[in-house]
C-alpha cells in the first residue's frame, strides 16, 4: 500500500509524486486516503470469509491496516519506517514475486502501479485498488493486463 497516494489530489495537486509535492500537499491540509481504501478492501475479504494469507510491509505500507481489520499479516519487509519511497514498493514487490503468491493486490495510484509493473516483470497477477488522483490515465487497468503471467 502506498500510504500517501491520493493526498495531492485532495488539495488540487496532480498527485503526490516526490517529497516536495508531498510537503506541499500536507501544508495545504491533505490527509492520507489510501489507508481507508485498503481497509475497505480488507473488510470485504473478511466479509467474504475467504481464506487468505496476507504478505505486506511493516507499518504504513500495509501492516497497520491489516491489523486494524483483525488480520495478522506475514511481514516481508519488517522495518517500520516514518516515510516510504517508491524504492520500498519495488523492493517489496520483488520479494513477493519470489514467493509463491496467487495475487498481488496494491492500493495506490499511477506511480505505484508503474513501480509494481516494473518490479513484477510479468511474473505475477496484479490487482490495483485505486487511491491516487491520476487514475484517469488507465494505468491501473493496463497494469492488470500487462503483468498477468
Amino acid at each position: 500500500m502506498n500510504p500517501i497516494a491520493g493526498m495531492g489530489g485532495s488539495v488540487g495537486l496532480k498527485g503526490t509524486d516526490g517529497p516536495e509535492t508531498l510537503k506541499q500537499a500536507i501544508e495545504l491540509g491533505a490527509k492520507p486516503r489510501a489507508p481507508e481504501r485498503a481497509k475497505q478492501f480488507l473488510f470485504q475479504i473478511i466479509k467474504s470469509k475467504a481464506s487468505i494469507e496476507l504478505y505486506t510491509c511493516a507499518g504504513t505500507m500495509g501492516e497497520d491496516e491489516a491489523r486494524s481489520c483483525g488480520i495478522e499479516p506475514q511481514l516481508v519487509l519488517g522495518e517500520r519506517k516514518p516515510t516510504t519511497q517508491h524504492e520500498d514498493t519495488k523492493l517489496l514487490t520483488r520479494k513477493l514475486a519470489k514467493n509463491d503468491i496467487d495475487l498481488l493486490v496494491f492500493c495506490g495510484g499511477d506511480g505505484t502501479a508503474r513501480d509494481i509493473a516494473d518490479a513484477v516483470d510479468g511474473k505475477l497477477t496484479v490487482l490495483g485498488i485505486p487511491a491516487g488522483v491520476k487514475v484517469y490515465s488507465a494505468v491501473l487497468e493496463l497494469t492488470l493486463w500487462l503483468v498477468q503471467p
